[in-house]
């Protein structure tokens, strides 16, 4: 079973800066050290007394001024409507490396993402992982990878909420011979959604798709033909492609159901499909087979209950090092000692069990 949870970084979440407040406090700090600008009382707390602390929060500003940059080229590159304004774009000052995003309590603040698989009969962790992310987006493969070359390759199924059933997801296991559980996301092509142009619920889901001709049929029964396709980026620099089908504009002018489907009937409409959507249909029917639903109950009983034990009884809801490589070894020695702790009970069960058996 695999599952991920965010663990709040060793760092202040009221210490976030944008660009502009970054540029200002080194520019400050430069002309402390160097002389041109003098020190009185106006000089803020959090300047350190010291020429050395001074050069050495400069040292930690250029750094955090490296990450903020990183993550304003990563914003540029998304798509025009997943940019965020440049002047909103924080860092941390006191964990630049750490993402920021909302944790478990809604929290905005630095953090880190945490990956477990593990074994839902003995409970044992049998592979981690602790990235600077704050979504789950392409960590199913490469945990799967981590975990065959512990056990020998013998992985042969695995349980996961919605957030790892992508296309490229269901990609990854067919071709490592792994078979994957986990529901198709919520917001996938199949769930009507709030249309965007104005025209109230979009009832995309009732564009039935021939798989013989290529194409959808339209709830009147009209053919759509295809118009285009683009790239669409994914994470870890993957891209799937996107088909666009258009209904034309004569049979959506004089179609009953128009006032629903299509906010201008004169220009038709426009149906996209992910190449690749057939894995998604064929998930979908897979997880509402009654036999896969019972296996599926184990995930919630075996992942849940290993960051419970975790962030409550190993108090381990806040990383106490700061940068990735120490979050890194203290969720190495976190899941040593739950492991350990688990062997532990599993062998004093089984002496129990013999003594009770002779």
């Amino acid at each position: 079973v695999q599952d991920a949870t965010t663990v709040a970084a060793c760092a202040s979440r009221h210490r976030m800066v944008n660009e502009e407040t970054l540029a200002k406090r080194l520019l400050l700090l430069a002309g402390l050290i160097d002389g041109s600008i003098e020190e009185d009382e106006m000089t803020p707390k959090w300047v350190p007394p010291t020429t050395a602390g001074r050069l050495e929060l400069s040292r930690r500003m250029e750094i955090a001024d490296e990450f903020l940059q990183q993550r304003k080229e990563e914003n540029a590159n998304k798509p025009k409507e997943k940019r965020k304004d440049p002047a909103k774009i924080q860092v941390s000052l006191s964990d630049p490396q750490a993402p920021l995003g909302r944790d478990k309590m809604k929290v905005y603040r630095p953090l880190y993402t945490v990956q477990y698989v593990i074994e839902p009969t003995s409970h044992l962790i049998l592979g981690y992982q602790c990235e600077a992310s704050v979504t789950d987006a392409g960590t199913l493969s490469p945990m799967i990878d981590r975990v065959q070359a512990t056990i020998g390759g013998r992985l042969k199924s695995v349980l996961a909420d919605a957030g790892y059933c992508t296309i490229l997801d269901l990609q990854d296991c067919r071709q490592r011979n792994v078979e994957l559980l986990a529901p198709v996301q919520t917001n996938s092509f199949s769930k009507p959604k709030m249309s965007t142009n104005g025209v109230g619920v979009s009832n995309r889901d009732q564009f039935q798709w021939d798989e013989d001709r290529q194409t959808y049929f339209c709830p009147a029964g009209h053919e759509l033909t295809y118009h285009s396709r683009q790239q669409k980026q994914r994470s870890g620099g993957r891209s799937l492609t996107q088909l666009r089908y258009h209904c034309s504009s004569e049979h959506c002018v004089a179609c009953p159901l128009a006032s629903g489907c299509v906010s201008n009937p004169s220009r038709g409409r426009t149906v996209t499909r992910m190449e690749g959507q057939e894995l998604l249909d064929a998930q979908r029917m897979k997880m509402a087979q009654p036999e896969i639903q019972e296996r599926y109950k184990l995930r919630g009983q075996t992942v849940e209950l290993g960051f419970a034990d975790a962030k409550r009884n190993r108090r381990c809801d806040r990383f106490h090092g700061r940068g990735l490589p120490r979050a890194r070894t203290e969720t190495g020695l976190l899941v040593l000692a739950q492991n350990l702790l688990r062997l532990d009970r599993l062998q004093r069960v089984a002496q129990t069990n013999c003594k009770t058996t002779t």
